[in-house]
This record gives C-alpha cells, structure tokens and sequence, in this order.
C-alpha cells in the first residue's frame, strides 16, 4: 500500500503539519526534524499521489512570472511554443504564468517588467536575464525574499540562480571553430564576424570560445567585425550585406548571434553561396531552407523545445514535492546540422 503523509508523521514522530512543511518547503522546521522526515521520505519511495499534489497546489495560488525575448520563427518562438505548453500542463495545479516579452536590450526596460512582474505577487521569475548590474542587484534582491529565480540561456555575473538552463556557449563557440576549421581545411581564411549583445553573456562566450579555438589550432585568420546586430533582423540582413559588398575578400562568416537566417539572405542576396562557409546559431524552420541551399553550412543548435518547457517542469517538481535539481546548471548539449541530416 502506498505510504501517505499520515505515515510518515508517525514514522517520524512529528505532525502531518510538519510533514507537510517538509515536502513542500512551507515554514520553519527544526533542521534535525527535517532530515528526519526526508530520510524517511527517501528511504520509502514516498511518491505524493497527482491529486493530492493538485488538491495542495490550488490551495497554495502559486503564479510564476516569465520574461523572454520573441522572436518570428525563430529560436524565440520555439521556446514561447514550449513554455506554453507547459503553461498548459500547471493550470491543472492552479498555477498561473504571467508572461512578458521584449525583443530590444535595455536593462532599465528589463528592471521595469521585473518590477511589474513581481507586482503580481510571483512566486518564481523564469527569465532571460540582461547581464547588467542593475538587474543583477533586482534579481538577487529577489531570491534574497524567497522569490526562486530561473534564469534561461543568459547568466549574470556575480548571481547565483535558482537554476540556470541553457547551454555552455564557450564551448558552442569553440565548436564552431572546429566546424569552420574543418570545412576550410584549416587554409587562411578571412572572416566576417557578426557580433550580438553583450548584454548577453552567449553572445560573448561564443565570440571568446570561437577566437581561443582557432588561435589553439593555430589557423592563420584575419577578422572583420561589425557591431551588434542582434536588435532586428532587417538591421542584421542590411548591415551583413553591406559588409560582404565593401570586402570581396571575405571567405568565411561566423554569425554569433540568433540572426543566421538574416545572415544567409545576405549571403544569397550578394551571390555568395558556395564561395562563403557560414557558421551560425539556432536550428529553426527560418534556419533549415539555408542550411539546404548552401548559404549556412552548418548551424548549432540548442534545443529550444527542451529550453523551453524545463523551467516549469522544474518548478512543478519544486512546489509540488519540495524537490530542488540535483544540478543547478543544466546544459543542453550543442547539436551540429548540416544539410545532410536537417531534412525532417
């Protein structure tokens, strides 16, 4: 027969309050009683039952605030796609999601949705966080009043989240290297890199990771950089296209940020394809045409669906059972398409 929360209390010699308080992570509980019950919770296999859990959780009100960046048919869209489907799945528990979304990089505009957000009284922010200390200071003022902030594919320096889900970019950037490496067969090659936000701590991990790897390899390179260009996709074709018309020279392009497929039309648009090999970040259905028509040799991806619905699912692990992730930085790994296995 399976194990209720009565039991436990008895076991453990304690109320079904405190045990109650155990599992879900409710008040004060003397800390020798705690590891008592949790003991006891471990070594039985208590496995609250689904209704039990949902019963609990509508009487808890719990909401959780969610702030992304958007995107059209892109990295963005598939991670909105899958947060909402896992909004689906809380409104069982009578967890509600407040969501906000911003597609420019202003850390006071970030400061004022947060503010807005926790305004609602949240329980948790899943949030893709600028890495500026001002919403450093907001976000650990946050955990620091009990709101679980999980932060998704962009840290902050100096801030310990909840969790951290996303990828190591560091080594996304090296991988890139290595591909471009490969495909050039380590020859000198002239490179158009395309930098994004350094509000955004992928965005610089990839650059960095990129440049170690190729110096490590000791391939003879010269770079032409441009600025940010991760604010618009008409501004990031414009400035792509501009570029590879002044430097005919140009033999490989790296595209740091989410703007591939902006990229790759530029590439098309100055007859390039064939001549250029292009690197660039996020499998997506705006992706998949370039990478069948050359303009993209190879792109990375990162598993936006996975990035998409695991905050929640970890969220629902946590108010539901108290449970916290064995691992408070879950990293996707970085998967590698070119044309031959991105038709599916």
């Amino acid at each position: 027969m399976a194990l209720t929360i009565r039991d436990i209390a008895k076991l453990a010699g304690v109320s079904r309050g405190t045990v109650d308080r155990v599992l879900h992570n409710r008040g004060r509980v003397d800390p020798e009683v705690e590891q008592r019950v949790k003991a006891i919770v471990h070594e039985c296999n208590y496995q609250p039952s689904r209704a039990a859990q949902q019963l609990s959780m509508r009487k808890q009100k719990i909401r959780i605030g969610f702030l992304s960046r958007i995107d059209q048919n892109g990295f963005w869209s598939i991670v909105i796609r899958n947060a909402n489907r896992a909004e689906r799945e809380l409104s069982a528990y009578g967890i509600t999601v407040e969501k906000r979304y911003f597609d420019y990089l202003s850390p006071n505009a970030q400061l004022e949705m947060i503010n807005e957000l926790v305004s609602l009284e949240i329980s948790a922010l899943v949030i893709v966080p600028l890495d500026d200390p001002i919403v450093c200071r907001r976000l650990q003022e946050l955990s620091d009043s009990g709101i679980l902030v999980v932060l998704l594919q962009s840290e902050v320096s100096g801030f310990e989240p909840f969790c951290y889900i996303g990828s190591d970019y560091y080594v996304g950037g090296r991988t890139a290297a290595g591909l471009l490496h490969n495909f050039t067969m380590g020859q000198p090659s002239k490179i158009l890199l395309l930098n994004g936000s350094q509000y955004l701590s992928s965005n610089y991990l990839r650059r960095k990771g990129f440049l170690d790897e190729l110096a490590a390899y000791g391939t003879s390179f010269d770079t032409i950089e441009s600025g940010d260009i991760t604010s618009d996709p008409e501004y990031a074709y414009h400035q792509a296209r501009q570029l590879l018309e002044d430097h005919p020279e140009i033999t490989s392009v790296y595209t740091v940020p989410d703007s591939a497929a902006s990229v790759s039309r530029a590439i098309q648009d100055t007859g390039r394809v064939g001549k250029i090999v292009h690197i660039g970040f996020g499998m997506t259905d705006a992706t998949r045409p370039y990478i069948l028509d050359g303009s993209l040799s190879a792109i990375i991806g990162h598993r936006a669906e996975q990035q998409g619905y695991l905050p929640f699912s970890i969220l629902l692990d946590h108010f539901s059972g108290g449970l916290v992730p064995e691992n408070r930085r879950i990293l996707m790994l970085n998967d590698i398409f070119i044309k031959q296995n991105s038709v599916f």
